[in-house]
């Protein structure tokens, strides 16, 4: 199931663009006719129920002016925390490598796409991952914008280029256009609108193929900063060429929309959901994490003082939980367990770490089954050390309410440093957004989460392995369906 989900906006403060456009993205014919021929699987595509978290790299360039000023970091991160927050409900993560590229280059610094985007990004572009350049400002044929990329032309010519300005980082909405352009999405006015309006009728007869040819979204004429309120309504009063006197409602909110009042712009659509995920799965699968670049003795020395290693064994119904890893997440290959199962979580430990167990639900939220008052959570990683959750032996149970997908997740959290569990728990329990625990977890700690293709998974037990070294933990999650 695809969910729309409206994230939280903190960084916006009702910023209204002036002077400055939202998006220079633009589609060229071979761009366009490779995303037509993908239609027919788009509309084929049903989202695996079991999706796991696909993760895509991110390789951060911050162009410098020559001051030596640079953008602060928790403004970059705090703007990935919240594209995430857009993206996580389809179960997509964006990853920044922790080796920012800062690139003392005042000639581009007010980058012009059409005369320099080749000469700065061309020997710094990283192959293989999505590169985003944070310039000071961006110029396109005489105009300003906050933003621009490139859509799939096909599985081996790729542009993963995403050029951003400063200014709009942290606006909470550039940087989701720019993601979505990415993966697929089209304005909702659709292309080429200065050129020529939108051919979308108000009653929706030709959103297949028309204006963003996406059907949930409304017919939108284009927006402007004189045709929305304060209030985000719209009060234009075209109609659309049908000739039938239809007025536009477009969906002020919209993400992909032009609105100039930024504080509007908080949600992407289910059928907008369901494009990204599939461009995500289908069409830019090719995106890898590169190599870290440690030598074997390296490794050995991290191994030793960063290093984590767990095994998790679950017995439900006092049989033994079977499983296989799927994008950082253990299945359960068990048929569906009714509410009242009862069931035990044993865990052997073999590094110096805090240990952490939570569970839960979308219904529920979030329920921390380890450490309870008086259980150890700090081990010295001396010797192996096993022990069964809970710590006075009586059984968890699966909890009576199954909700709409019946998706439940046990999480054990190995975390090199302690953690503030209780706030953390509380944090993601006032997510109002109706997320799993799969997806509260790296909505809430993500940046600490050592991303799966940096962990060694196990295939015959649910057993892993890793080195902390730009992130503090590492995540056991094994999902398991409710009747």
């Amino acid at each position: 199931m695809v969910l729309c989900v409206v994230a939280s906006i903190q960084a916006q403060d009702r910023k209204v663009l002036k002077g400055t456009l939202h998006s220079a993205t633009r589609i060229n014919v071979e761009e366009q006719n490779f995303l037509k021929a993908q239609l027919k699987g788009l509309s084929e595509y049903q989202p695996e129920r079991t999706q796991g978290l696909i993760e895509l790299p991110v390789k951060v360039h911050l162009v410098q002016d020559g001051t030596m000023a640079t953008l602060d970091i928790k403004t970059v991160q705090a703007a990935f925390e919240q594209l995430n927050r857009y993206l996580l409900p389809i179960y997509v993560r964006v990853v920044p490598l922790g080796d920012y590229n800062y690139l003392n280059q005042p000639a581009y610094y007010d980058l012009d796409r059409e005369t320099e985007e080749t000469a700065l990004c061309s020997p710094n572009d990283v192959q293989g991952v999505i590169n985003l350049y944070l310039v000071g400002t961006i110029q396109d044929d005489g105009k300003q914008y906050c933003g621009y990329t490139y859509y799939p032309k096909d599985l081996e010519r790729n542009i993963d280029r995403i050029i951003l300005s400063q200014a709009c980082l942290g606006d909470g909405v550039s940087l989701a256009r720019q993601f979505g352009h990415y993966l697929s999405l089209f304005p909702t006015a659709g292309l080429d609108l200065a050129d020529i309006a939108t051919q979308e009728f108000v009653d929706g007869s030709n959103c297949a193929t028309s204006g963003d040819e996406i059907c949930d979204t409304p017919a939108d004429p284009g927006l402007k900063l004189e045709t929305i309120d304060e209030r985000c309504g719209y009060v234009g009063r075209e109609q659309d060429l049908s000739g039938r006197k239809r007025f536009y409602k477009p969906d002020t909110r919209n993400l992909m929309a032009d609105n100039p009042r930024l504080h509007c712009c908080n949600h992407f659509t289910p059928e907008q959901y369901l494009r990204m995920r599939y461009t995500a799965v289908s069409l830019r699968n090719y995106l890898k994490f590169p190599k870290r670049k440690y030598s074997k003795r390296q490794l050995r020395t991290l191994a030793e003082e960063k290093g984590l290693s767990g095994e998790v064994a679950i017995y439900m119904n006092q049989q033994p939980l079977t499983a296989t890893q799927h994008n950082g997440v253990y299945i359960a290959g068990n048929p569906p367990f009714a509410s009242g199962s009862r069931y035990n979580i044993a865990i052997v430990n073999r590094a110096k770490c805090y240990i952490y167990v939570l569970e839960g639900d979308a219904e529920r939220g979030m329920v921390l089954q380890y450490p309870q008052k008086g259980d150890k959570q700090f081990f010295k990683g001396e010797e192996e050390q096993a022990f069964i959750v809970p710590s006075n032996e009586e059984r968890l149970q699966v909890d009576a309410l199954k909700g709409e997908t019946g998706v439940n997740h046990i999480i054990v959290l190995f975390s090199k440093k302690q953690l503030p569990i209780e706030q953390l728990m509380k944090e993601m329990n006032e997510i109002e957004e109706p997320l799993d625990a799969l997806q509260r977890l790296y909505t809430t700690m993500g940046p600490q989460l050592i991303p799966s293709t940096y962990l060694g998974y196990s295939p015959t037990s649910i057993a892993v392995e890793g080195i902390a070294t730009d992130q503090i933990i590492m995540p056991v999650v094994v999902e398991y369906q409710q009747q």
